[in-house]
């Protein structure tokens, strides 16, 4: 089964129609992936042909092992950190409305995690479509031959089209780089041989087995228990003369060695694709697991400066050829707080301590989460008119100290931070 797909491109006629956009849907074809066994001989001698710049072997292996959830799920969830991540385009500080519908158009979603994905597969073409929006086609990876830097017709041609120095085409990685899922195919084909293995295990020794035996002399009793046995389903069965000596046979293996493989099999995945695998299983400690999330942080945000990378040097040129407001601005991910709310109080203790203005009180509201009051403050004025009596009070003989009571702090007389204080010290970290 073969289905057609297109995209247009301009100077893609080869020198016929170079200032028309064209659509070669109709002579683009691309195949379905095959799907079928893995081994490592079949990785190897892809890989041999990828280094001539032929793909499509080695990313019909690439489509197959991305099945394993703990690789799917790894690929996911860096994904995640890029197109969740708040990606913003800021001229002067401020946010421009056009772009930032871009950013929110599906399109530029899935651009986002095609340019991503680049890291896993090596080499990405992205199709830009300005017509009636902003709109993308994603070039099929079977088809590209990264020696000759064409889009292939159909696999097993030579005719093809140049993806290199293309208006319309978002040319993402490099050419040979066959990706991180090249890192981690050898584990994922010994995961999955080794995963069929265990489930053989399972069947074999998992069912007990059984033993029935028949009178010898009853003639038709052979026949009934052996049709006994098979109707029973998996599992073994000995059929034997109740006069025969069976010998009870027992493995020692309990499959732990298989656990403990695919379980090791599965780390090194995590390690190649996350840089760690204690985000995604359970850690030993707490300890370790901060180091481990630590270096997932670090990797995440290399992801999001190669994402900025391709947004800034070759995307913004080709928005503003097409009238975007982007002159003066860039694309940009906020700068990840790792800092706790008590650390965030304690810093801004000091400052409040130290400097001549302290920290406005908006900022205790506003980064604490506290709701304001309706009561109202007083001004600098009001402040002052109140500390110098007036005349007449001058005047008047002032009154006979009295002694002095001790005063009781009630909770609405805290300042804001004696209450944000109070607070954390009692929150649990």
């Amino acid at each position: 089964m073969e289905k057609n797909t297109g995209f247009q491109t301009a100077a893609l006629a080869a020198g016929k129609q170079k200032s028309k956009n064209i659509n070669i849907s109709q002579v683009l074809v691309v195949q379905p992936p095959r799907r079928e066994a893995q081994d490592i001989k079949k990785l190897i001698s892809a890989a041999k042909s990828a280094d001539r710049g032929k793909r499509s072997i080695l990313f019909d292996i690439y489509d197959n092992i991305i099945a394993d959830p703990v690789i799917g799920e790894s690929i996911r969830k860096r994904i995640r950190h890029v197109t969740n991540g708040g990606l913003v385009f800021q001229r002067d500080n401020k946010t421009v409305d056009q772009m930032a519908d871009l950013i929110q158009n599906p399109a530029f979603r899935r651009m986002l995690e095609q340019i991503l994905l680049t890291r896993f597969y090596g080499k990405t073409i992205v199709e830009l479509v300005f017509n009636d929006g902003f709109k993308i086609n994603k070039i099929p990876r079977r088809n590209l031959d990264t020696e000759q830097k064409k889009i292939l017709k159909q696999l097993g041609s030579d005719e093809g089209f140049p993806y290199e120095d293309d208006d319309f085409l978002l040319n993402v990685g490099e050419d040979d780089d066959l990706g991180l899922l090249f890192e981690v195919a050898p584990f994922a084909i010994f995961k999955r041989n080794g995963g069929a293995d265990y489930a053989d295990f399972c069947e074999l020794w998992g069912i007990p087995i059984l033993s029935a035996l028949y009178d010898p002399e009853d003639e038709n009793g052979r026949e009934e228990m052996e049709e006994t046995m098979q109707k029973r389903g998996a599992g073994g069965s000995i059929v034997a003369s109740k006069n025969s000596q069976i010998n009870s046979i027992e493995s020692s293996a309990n499959g732990a060695i298989h656990d403990k493989f695919l379980d090791w099999l599965d780390n090194q995945i995590l390690i190649g694709l996350v840089g760690q695998m204690m985000t995604t299983k359970d850690g030993s400690s707490l300890s370790q697991s901060k180091t481990h999330a630590e270096v997932e942080d670090d990797i995440n945000e290399d992801d999001q400066v190669y994402i900025l990378e391709v947004l800034n040097t070759e995307l913004l040129p080709r928005l503003e050829k097409r009238g975007y407001p982007i002159k003066g601005g860039w694309f940009s991910y906020p700068k990840k707080d790792n800092l706790s709310l008590k650390e965030k109080l304690e810093i801004a203790e000091k400052v409040d301590d130290r400097t001549e203005h302290g920290v406005d009180e908006n900022y205790w509201y506003e980064t604490f989460g506290i709701p304001k009051g309706n009561k109202a403050t007083k001004t600098d004025t009001e402040e002052q008119q109140e500390e110098q009596p007036d005349d007449k009070e001058k005047a008047k003989d002032p009154p006979p100290e009295k002694e002095k009571q001790p005063k009781k702090v009630k909770a609405k007389d805290l300042s804001m931070f004696e209450k944000l204080k109070d607070f954390f010290d009692r929150a649990p970290l």
